[in-house]
């Protein structure tokens, strides 16, 4: 009789559970690498949008966001979007582009920092309301608003996980 070699069933099937959990555990570990990435983009992102804000104001003369970008609310356009469509998509949200994309100009211009073409991780505009002391008097402290649509977008719903506020103060108070 001769003497046969090569693997059982059992063997193999050790082999492929190991693979699979080996597998796993390599797709789960590069999902939280991608989240890491899109968390830090939005990060530095929001943070040079801080700067060039602050930056065009000075430039500008301590005047408040909203006479640099000619708004009081710039993520206006993207918030009356039907929940329903991709604001990532400028040609179905081009009003939202065009609003967005016209207080980035302002602010580059402004500051001198470029942040044309600024968008999040999923390539939709940032959040962003120029809504410095709105309701209040001539004299006070209030705040541009940065942040993140949340996915899915519902209308008129960002996210307060990843935003900022941009304090403004009216000179001469």
């Amino acid at each position: 009789m001769k003497n046969k070699s090569g693997f059982t069933i059992v063997e193999l099937l050790i082999v492929i559970v190991v693979i699979a959990i080996l597998a796993a555990i390599s797709i789960v570990a590069y999902n939280g690498i991608q989240d890491r990435g899109r968390q830090s983009k939005i990060r530095s992102d929001i943070a040079m949008f801080s700067k060039a804000i602050q930056a065009a104001r000075v430039q500008s003369g301590d005047v408040a966001t909203r006479y640099i970008t000619n708004s009081t609310g710039t993520a206006e356009g993207c918030v009356s979007t039907a929940s329903n469509v991709d604001i990532s998509d400028k040609t179905a949200a081009a009003y939202c582009w065009t609003q967005y994309n016209a207080a980035l100009n302002a602010i580059s211009n402004s500051s001198g920092i470029n942040i044309r073409n600024l968008t999040d991780p999923w390539g939709r505009p940032y959040f962003f309301d120029e809504n410095e002391k709105e309701g209040a008097g001539s004299c006070g402290i209030g705040q541009d608003v940065l942040g993140v649509f949340k996915l899915p977008r519902i209308q008129s719903d960002w996210t307060t996980n990843y935003y900022t506020l941009v304090p403004y103060v009216t000179p001469g108070c």
